[in-house]
């Protein structure tokens, strides 16, 4: 199984410690007398005045954290341009978690870049700096959050590498429970050891029996006040998986950032069927990007699926068609849904398609998803 990158942090084959360990300290390091960490450049460059994200990281408390906490090396001394990079995509996705939990629970849609409310037809938008901030911020202060301090919320990370989202969100949520999920185990995680009894990491291939299983435990134990998976440039098929256990194991929301297309194998290599096959082919033929058109064709997998009793598309024989009529279908599709919404009838389960240009990557798309309950008609 593929899973994320991991930044290069001189790991070699150490074991991975073990999360339940206390943070140790080193009181007589202080950051006048220590050597300057890549973190200290990024916060004195021009990039924190002119990306949201980093700008409202720049502000945090978990920056003067990971600058002060030896256990938070391994990040704060990154390639600079990998720390940028995985500041913004874990900050775009922590933004968007608040709502796709508070739309499954009827609650107030803060932060997600969904549709506003009462607009008709409303665009797709990405999260403002003051949607953002807080969460970016990681204080855990933000009263008009969806989530509170995070109390009686579970989070789940799949494909986490070495977690720069699960730390971002522990931070801005001290009483939530964060599970990673890697298939690596010979990661540097030692900052771990200072968000003991708030985030655990799970050796496990994504597609085990055991992630379910875990995800399942883990909502009934922690997840009294929501839940939500969260995908950060899931590779191929493990796009599908997150959305596969998003909706098998009853979880509240999904924030996912796909990532590369399936890799198309011959009939008798194939792991895991043929979903997918043939949009790098249908978008050379209709002239369209591929990513965005994969991303498109996850969309309407997603709602699909979501209306399903039974199965996740898993078998899916690929797609046909015309690329560009599928895009506008999956833009007429989220319209519509928006007009149903708006005219107070039936509630649709929410799923939104937007880009973040902030996010510092080309493959910025997220998707959104929020179970949600159906509600009575209105009366006449």
């Amino acid at each position: 199984m593929a899973t994320r990158p991991s930044p290069e942090d001189g790991a070699g084959d150490a074991p991975v410690p073990s999360t339940s360990s206390s943070a140790s300290r080193d009181p007589g390091t202080t950051l006048a007398r220590r050597k300057k960490l890549s973190i200290d450049y990024l916060l004195e460059g021009e990039s924190v005045r002119t990306n949201p994200y980093l700008r409202a990281f720049a502000s945090s408390a978990l920056s003067e954290t990971m600058r002060a906490d030896p256990n938070y090396k391994s990040w704060a001394n990154i390639n600079g341009k990998v720390l940028r990079k995985e500041i913004a995509e874990a900050s775009a996705a922590a933004a968007r978690v608040p709502a796709a939990i508070a739309k499954a629970r009827d609650g107030d849609a803060r932060g997600d870049g969904g549709r506003p409310r009462g607009r008709k037809n409303a665009p797709a938008a990405t999260p403002t700096p003051t949607a953002l901030d807080a969460t970016a911020r990681g204080d855990g202060d933000d009263a008009g959050d969806p989530l509170g301090d995070g109390a009686g919320v579970v989070i789940f990370d799949l494909c986490s590498g070495k977690g720069f989202t699960s730390l971002l969100l522990a931070h801005r949520y001290p009483k939530a429970r964060v599970f990673m999920v890697d298939k690596c185990a010979k990661m540097n995680l030692k900052h771990l050891d200072s968000l003991a009894g708030r985030v655990s990491f799970s050796a496990a291939d994504l597609y085990a029996r055991d992630v379910e299983v875990l995800i399942r435990d883990a909502l009934a134990e922690h997840g009294a006040n929501g839940s939500c998976i969260v995908g950060v440039h899931l590779c191929g098929d493990l796009s599908r998986r997150a959305v596969e256990l998003f909706i098998a194991c009853g979880v509240d929301g999904l924030v996912l950032s796909p990532c590369c297309l399936v890799r198309e194998l011959n009939a008798g290599k194939r792991p895991r069927g043929r979903f997918g096959y043939g949009v790098a082919s249908l978008a050379r033929r209709s002239n369209v990007d591929a990513y965005k058109l994969w991303c498109v064709f996850l969309f309407n997998h997603i709602r699909v699926a979501m209306d399903a009793t039974t199965g996740d598309g898993g078998d899916d024989d690929g797609v046909g068609g015309d690329g560009a009529a599928a895009a506008a279908e999956a833009e007429a599709a989220a319209e519509a849904e928006a007009e149903a919404e708006a005219r107070g009838g039936r509630r649709r389960r929410r799923v939104d398609l937007n880009w973040d240009e902030d996010m510092i990557s080309e493959k910025c798309a997220f998707l959104c998803a929020s179970r949600g309950s159906v509600l009575c008609e209105p009366c006449a």
